[in-house]
């Protein structure tokens, strides 16, 4: 089944706080407006210790599920990602798998404001080039890290994407944090 339009949306942590929550509320809307085919909801199990059980893509899909107003037909979900890398790398694994893609589907991705740039490169990367797609991309006004430490991030990544062993390293730093959190 191809879809006409698609919604991925990158997680980022399961402490439920504001920022959060007026993330989400974005997804929301956006569904509510334009009534997607698909929603992709990514993240894994990045505070293991404080959140056991819960992934980042549970956690949003439970809240966005309950408001929306029109459910799409796929609601899909990747739970392994710890990374960007693994979020993008991961819903492009989905699209693939269930053939959602033709050349006349929208792809929307959903992401915090500072990391836009960082996740347009890996839409572009692992996704749009393959897909001879064009991908939007959709911020909430919120800031995880500083915009300076989030170039360095999108250039580590960068790198990671083009030496598969960086992109498996930061995955192990990512994985062995998320033990401790």
């Amino acid at each position: 089944m191809t879809a006409k339009h698609v919604v991925i949306v990158n997680g980022y942590g399961c402490n439920w706080n504001d920022e959060l929550r007026g993330y989400l509320d974005c997804v929301v809307r956006f569904c509510n407006e334009r009534l997607p085919d698909c929603l992709i909801f990514c993240g894994g199990f990045s505070q293991r210790k404080s959140f056991p059980g819960t992934s980042e893509a549970l956690l949003m899909y439970q809240y966005v599920i309950l408001h929306l107003t029109v459910k799409p037909l796929m609601i899909l979900g990747e739970q392994d990602s710890l990374t960007a890398i693994d979020n993008i790398s991961g819903a492009a694994r989905i699209l693939k798998k269930f053939n959602l893609f033709s050349h006349d589907t929208k792809l929307t991705v959903f992401c915090e404001a500072t990391c836009a740039l960082k996740t347009d490169l890996l839409v572009r990367h692992f996704i749009c080039r393959r897909a001879n797609i064009q991908a939007n991309i959709k911020t909430a006004s919120w800031e995880l890290m500083s915009p300076e430490k989030q170039i360095i991030s999108t250039l580590y990544d960068w790198a990671a994407i083009k030496i598969p062993l960086l992109a498996r390293y930061w995955r192990w730093k990512r994985r062995r944090r998320a033990e401790r959190i």
